[in-house]
């Protein structure tokens, strides 16, 4: 794969992250800097900056005489991961309801009828993100979301290997409505409240997923 116009390291974790998101670098994959410099047709320069993004963001660990891999998320990482997320988003929200545009209201209206019908797990995934994105747009503190996508992207791989699960259940799309709901009757205390339940529901079906794997 060439990548002459995608040569930064910034780049080249975008490129890492996403192929560790969908499977193709898999929980304890290695990274080896020669194989991926190949892949990628760049220096190794460049690539070892990327992985220390990786490293710095929770994706990858790096061993002395293992190199990087990609990490695997433990139960009780995924513990801590929930509990922050629900503080943070239930946050979020709480700032956002308030400023919340009418726009970006209705976009999320309808970004929550179009996942409804998504049957596509990449759709499914996208417009869940773009959902929490517009409820969350009113909020103005740019640290708190960015702190927010760090740890999103922290757990995105294991989200994109259950959609399967996820799409059998409509208890999302409920939550959802309930958050929809809540935000369009500018209620920012009920908003909060939906959206750490959802949080935490999300974690509990994610905890079991993982588990469910490594039995």
């Amino acid at each position: 794969m060439n990548l002459t116009s995608l040569s930064t390291a910034d780049l080249l974790a975008n490129e890492l992250r996403k192929m560790i998101n969908n499977g193709t670098l898999h929980d304890g994959a290695r990274l080896v800097e020669r194989d991926l410099a190949s892949h990628f047709s760049v220096s190794r320069i460049p690539l070892r900056e990327a992985i220390r993004q990786l490293e710095r963001d929770g994706l990858v660990a790096v061993f002395r005489n293992r190199g990087a891999v990609v990490r695997t998320l433990t139960i009780d990482d995924l513990n801590e991961i929930y509990q922050l997320r629900a503080l943070l988003e239930g946050e979020a929200i709480f700032q956002s309801v308030s400023n919340l545009s009418a726009d970006n209201l209705a976009r999320a209206e309808l970004t929550h009828s179009l996942l409804a019908s998504a049957a596509e797990f990449d759709k499914q995934g996208a417009l869940n993100r773009e959902f929490h994105d517009l409820v969350y747009s009113g909020c103005k503190n740019q640290r708190l979301l960015t702190m927010i996508n760090d740890y999103r992207n922290q757990i995105e791989r294991y989200e994109y290997l259950q959609r399967q699960l996820l799409s059998e259940t409509p208890l999302f799309q409920e939550d959802h409505a309930n958050i929809l709901s809540a935000c369009q009757q500018r209620n920012a205390e009920t908003a909060r409240a939906e959206v750490i339940r959802h949080i935490h529901l999300a974690g509990e079906m994610l905890k079991i997923f993982v588990s469910s794997r490594s039995n």
